[in-house]
């Protein structure tokens, strides 16, 4: 992110991919796999509850009442074999008293045990369905024809129902015959209440084995999720120690998710501190360079200035003396002037005034100071090609802009007289063959858009090296053999006190580019003559 621009904004919160989202389907997940299990669980404990029903109110009931009736009959026949038919007309009124009640016991419970039968019948959704209902079907189809004949017997004279010894037979052979279904029913009935009983249990241990996997998974996709948090977590103690280069990867960000955008914004803070770090240093380099520079205006400007005055008198002395004395009092001089200019730039840094900011078409201020540059690049042998077309309105002080495009112009035509040296630095012959072969060429543009002007200066120089990209702004940074390492750093105040930003756009073997950036501004409105005609 280049400094001075604000960080770009998180993507947009989904509720499908949001973290709460995430956790809460788990959750709804294993509540779902609960209530499955549960509903399950009740159908089958439903289903053994039928069966114990059909077996303990149908089954007991009518057993008891049909063994009731089965007693009252085994009595009457046990009366009839000890008595013979010849006495049986003669019998006591005791006797006969208790024959009749006899008979009318056993009909009123066959009678019951017919209403049982009914009654389960009537509604056969209450004892498991059509399949049970079918066996109770059968039984009262025998009951049926035993409760007709107990009736009819209960109805007769106790000596003439002892007499019918045929109807009295059937009637016990119907009891065997009851006693013998009933019996293999229950039976039956057992062992499918026996069987039930184990797939219940089976199916209540599947379900919960289910549901416990299902818990488990739910909780190792939560751990899954907030396993971020911990990073994020160890990166900010890490941040927090001084590790100002720390980030974190954000696989959620694409998503939009919460912890995604918590390491977005991490990301964004951890940047933030990195360049107000850098930015610290950079301002303490800079007070440290504020007190060297007034340091040298006291120690060394004036005898600078001393001794260039008298090299300009020795000069006229010996005028007419060897060239060789001449050529001494030249590189003399030259290095005066390099002196005088490193004073300037320390006094430019130390004196380095708030811009006086107006509305300033830079446009025409670079083709400005590229008409006063063209003579010194011309003679250098550069090619300028030159793309700036205007007005670009920006909020700016036109000399303060001025000589920071005049630094990184004057940096670009350094780098291209400097790369054959550079070239040669390296070894390789091919590369420097194909660096003479090219012409040195400086191209300046400028662009409008998104509230911005930019201007990009590129010369097809040899290329900063990879290691230095991050450090050129530093102050006292240089790879020239006679550089101060302030021309870029001063560029970057320049730009910074215009809310602007400087990068390097590119670099390599095809050259570097350097791109400012600085917010556009409404043009200045018309100024208007006395005479109410535009000037």
């Amino acid at each position: 992110m280049p400094p001075g621009l604000p960080p770009p904004p998180a993507p947009p919160l989904r509720l499908r991919h949001s973290l709460a989202a995430r956790i809460t389907a788990l959750v709804v997940l294993v509540v779902i796999t609960s209530a499955v299990a549960s509903l399950l669980i009740i159908r089958e404990l439903r289903a053994l509850k039928v069966s114990f029903d059909l077996l303990t109110i149908i089954y007991v009931k009518f057993n008891q009442d049909l063994t009731t009736a089965y007693r009252q009959s085994v009595r009457i026949s046990t009366h009839a074999r000890e008595r013979p038919s010849s006495e049986a007309q003669r019998m006591s009124p005791g006797t006969e008293a208790t024959l009749a009640e006899a008979l009318e016991m056993r009909a009123e419970q066959v009678q019951q045990a017919r209403s049982v039968l009914d009654s389960a019948i009537a509604h056969p959704e209450r004892i498991g369905g059509e399949e049970a209902v079918r066996t109770l079907r059968d039984f009262r189809e025998v009951l049926s024809r035993l409760e007709d004949l107990a009736a009819a017997a209960a109805n007769q004279n106790p000596a003439e129902a002892l007499a019918d010894v045929r109807t009295q037979n059937e009637i016990s052979e119907l009891f065997r015959r009851l006693d013998d279904q009933v019996s293999r029913a229950i039976i039956d009935l057992q062992s499918q209440v026996t069987e039930r009983e184990r797939e219940t249990e089976r199916t209540i241990a599947l379900l919960t084995a289910a549901t416990a996997v299902m818990a488990l998974l739910a909780a190792l996709g939560v751990i899954w999720t907030l396993r971020p948090l911990r990073r994020l977590a160890t990166s900010v103690r890490q941040l927090g120690e001084g590790d100002w280069a720390q980030r974190v990867a954000a696989p959620g960000a694409l998503r939009g998710d919460e912890v995604g955008r918590l390491a977005l914004e991490f990301n964004h803070m951890a940047e933030a501190l990195q360049e107000r770090e850098r930015r610290l240093i950079r301002g303490e380099r800079l007070a440290a360079v504020g007190q060297l520079a007034a340091q040298v205006t006291h120690e060394i400007r004036n005898p600078l200035s001393s001794v260039a005055l008298n090299v300009e008198l020795l000069d006229d002395e010996i005028a007419s003396a060897s060239p060789e004395a001449q050529q001494l009092l030249r590189k003399i001089t030259a290095e005066i002037d390099r002196l005088t200019a490193i004073t300037e730039d320390y006094l430019g840094l130390a004196r380095r005034k708030p811009p006086e900011r107006v509305p300033t078409d830079l446009a025409a201020e670079l083709h400005s100071l590229l008409d006063f540059m063209g003579e010194e690049l011309a003679g250098a042998g550069i090619e300028v090609e030159v793309d700036v077309p205007g007005p670009a309105w920006v909020l700016g002080d036109a000399g303060q802009l001025r000589q920071a495009f005049m630094n990184l112009l004057r940096n670009a035509r350094e780098a291209l007289l400097g790369r054959a040296g550079a070239a040669d630095d390296v070894g390789d012959l091919g590369d420097l063959a194909s660096d003479l072969a090219r012409t040195p060429r400086i191209a300046v543009r400028l662009r409008q858009g998104a509230g911005v002007v930019r201007v990009t200066i590129e010369d097809n120089g040899p290329g900063l090296p990879v290691a230095d990209v991050d450090k050129v702004f530093e102050a006292f940074f240089t790879a020239k053999p006679q550089g101060t390492g302030l021309g870029l750093s001063i560029v970057q105040q320049l730009v910074q006190d215009h809310e602007g930003s400087v990068r390097v756009a590119a670099t390599g073997p095809a050259g570097t580019a350097f791109e400012v950036q600085i917010p556009a501004c409404a043009p200045p409105a018309p100024s208007v003559s006395s005479a109410g005609v535009p000037v």
